[in-house]
């Protein structure tokens, strides 16, 4: 059914027109605005753990071993723990043999690259027209989560780029693509996840290569027992775990408020998050499937506030089905994320990064969870 809106976008006049111009510009400002804050900040580009695999050093006994303490000797810049998989460490290190500054344009130009494409690909994937691309690229580009991505150097991006291959493009070499987004796992495993409620061993095998190599490699580079890394990145982010406020507020802070402890802290979770992916798997919408698993992986596992441009496929579904009452809930959500949430740190003098931690971190997570149960109770998934 063509809602008033879309059919308004279709048609041409001077109104539709007169907004085109003001989306297009404000695109526009926010996208140039984010370029600029990303010569300046940049901070959460791990370019310094890169160099450091690069000495020969590893990044993740560097941490674990207490020496990322922000003083003058510390090797780590600012906020970059590491906390990626192998891989990743090593994939960036011709960034750390060109200067700091040299190496923030790239990065912001690779990730501008990354803010048109994703949108554009999953509008020509799901058959959205040229007129509505342009309309949610421009929403999306917009968006605050957009901004924070580019402006502090964030990898999200990067990650979200490679997770959708295999729901754009059917081909092996796509499926090899998507295993670099095992690299943040914290957005990857959702893609595994979903693999493995497939029962596609093959496919499986081809996303584990990037990240078998990049384990390889790291290891070989840094001179550590392959056995010895294997789980290292898991370990450095238990460690940050046990540091209070290090980590955002995830369903693991809800649960520990109800007295749920120990080894059934991490299984409720988990076991939820893998019924959600198997439900979705069998969803033959394959954008709201897709959009279900992106929900599922930020209602189950610790996010930032820039890891919630994984909204977009919720945000075309919900557009093209805006007639269901859902739909209008879940824009309601997406745009809380995306524009909202910078109106309120306003009122409350906090920054939107700041989000994900305390009573509002408790919210979000509640919050995306709620929605995340609400859709697929509506299509009869529970």
């Amino acid at each position: 059914m063509e809602t008033k809106f879309k059919i308004f976008l279709q048609k041409s006049s001077k109104t539709r027109n007169i907004l085109f111009f003001a989306i297009a510009f404000l695109a526009i400002i926010s996208v140039t605005r984010a370029m600029q804050q990303a010569q300046i900040y940049s901070y959460d580009f791990s370019v310094s753990t890169a160099k450091l695999v690069s000495e020969g050093i590893n990044n993740y006994e560097y941490v674990l071993e207490g020496k990322h303490d922000k003083s003058e000797n510390d090797k780590l810049l600012y906020s970059q723990d590491g906390l990626y998989a192998h891989g990743f460490h090593v994939l960036l290190i011709p960034f750390s043999k060109i200067s700091w500054e040299k190496a923030k344009l790239i990065w912001s130009i690779i990730n501008l690259f990354f803010a048109f494409t994703i949108p554009i690909l999953l509008c020509r994937k799901f058959s959205f027209s040229i007129i509505e691309t342009f309309f949610l690229t421009s929403v999306f580009l917009m968006s605050t989560v957009l901004r924070i991505n580019i402006g502090y150097g964030q990898h999200t991006l990067f990650t979200f780029f490679f997770f959708l291959m295999p729901f754009i493009f059917q081909s092996r070499f796509s499926l090899f693509l998507s295993g670099f987004s095992y690299f943040k796992y914290n957005i990857g495993y959702g893609l595994f996840l979903y693999l493995v409620s497939l029962k596609k061993i093959n496919k499986i095998l081809l996303t584990l290569i990037p990240v078998i190599i990049g384990w390889l490699a790291f290891s070989y580079i840094t001179n550590t027992n392959p056995l010895k890394s294997l789980l290292q990145p898991f370990l450095t982010t238990m460690y940050y775990h046990d540091q209070a406020g290090h980590l955002p507020t995830t369903i693991f802070s809800i649960l520990k408020l109800i007295n749920v402890k120990g080894f059934f802290l991490v299984l409720l979770p988990l076991s939820l998050n893998i019924w959600v992916i198997f439900k979705a798997s069998l969803i033959k919408d394959n954008l709201f499937k897709l959009s279900i698993i992106c929900l599922s992986i930020l209602a189950f596992t610790p996010h930032q506030i820039h890891d919630y441009v994984l909204l977009l496929p919720l945000l075309l579904y919900s557009f093209r089905n805006f007639e269901l009452i859902n739909s209008k809930i879940n824009l309601l959500l997406v745009f809380y994320f995306f524009f909202f949430l910078r109106v309120i740190s306003y009122f409350f003098s906090i920054q939107p990064w700041e989000f994900p931690y305390g009573i509002f971190g408790y919210f979000n997570n509640i919050l995306t969870l709620v929605i995340l149960f609400m859709n697929i109770k509506k299509i009869n998934l529970i």
